[in-house]
């Protein structure tokens, strides 16, 4: 076979087209490293050979393309280059290529990952550890970079709970039990979280107010006193307020 026309095609490739009529997109390199400006002559298993290493530059190229989006680990790439029908050979060749080239390196990565968790997120150590990990990153990086500081763990959970505590509707009780969940989610550990929530003083006297209101307005057509009350203590103890805050109330009603 001989090579009859080439023609330049985007991304560093060349369209060939042989004398029997077939057409193949080349890259740069394997023009350059089979001298096919040289030597048009093109046996089956030149042929072969060309398509092959063709087939490893487009898996790196697509790689490189991916990673240009963002940072990306050797597992997201290993999925991607699957994904897109790509050999595992070629995957590896890729991989390797980008490691080579400084395009693939996970300490990076993790350094850049948990800068960006924790100046753009509410998240704490054990869901970027986890999260990390689920990204293929190894443990022995992750812990290389995620350092445990308590104190400033301690901060960032302070300054949590202060935020929600100044939209608060619901009892202290209930309040801390929900903020305790949610940290629990992004990751906090569960003896910092409540060494935080322990000394926490959230003013409950508005939602307090309110939800009492609401109970005793909406038991006013109850015609029994003793169940009248009985039903509205068991409404707010179920809302977490205290014995003292609902007795209290009932006493202020009554005067």
């Amino acid at each position: 076979m001989e090579i009859k026309s080439y023609k330049k095609c985007s991304n560093n490739t060349y369209e060939i087209r042989l004398d029997n009529g077939e057409k193949y997109r080349l890259y740069e390199d394997v023009i350059i490293d089979y001298e096919l400006l040289i030597n048009k002559n093109v046996t089956s298993t030149k042929l072969k050979k060309m398509l092959l290493q063709n087939e490893l530059l487009e898996a790196y190229y697509k790689a490189l393309k991916y990673i240009g989006i963002k940072m990306r680990t050797e597992k997201e790439i290993d999925i991607y280059l699957k994904k897109s029908g790509y050999s595992e050979n070629s995957i590896e060749y890729a991989k390797n290529k980008l490691k080579d080239d400084g395009y693939l390196n996970e300490d990076k990565y993790a350094q850049a990952y948990i800068l960006d968790a924790i100046n753009l997120s509410n998240v704490g150590p054990k869901r970027i550890a986890k999260d990390l990990n689920n990204l293929g990153i190894k443990a022995n990086i992750i812990s290389k970079y995620l350092t445990y500081n308590r104190e400033f763990w301690l901060d960032r959970i302070k300054a949590y709970i202060e935020k929600y505590a100044k939209k608060n509707k619901s009892s202290a009780l209930v309040f801390k039990n929900k903020i305790y969940k949610q940290l629990m989610l992004l990751g906090y550990e569960s003896d910092d979280i409540n060494f935080i929530l322990d000394d926490f003083i959230i003013d409950t006297s508005s939602a307090f107010e309110n939800d009492a209101k609401k109970a005793w307005r909406h038991l006013e057509k109850e015609m029994d006193y003793d169940k009248r009350v009985w039903k509205f203590k068991n409404k707010l103890y179920s809302k977490g307020y205290s014995q003292d805050e609902i007795n209290s109330y009932i006493e202020k009603e009554l005067n």
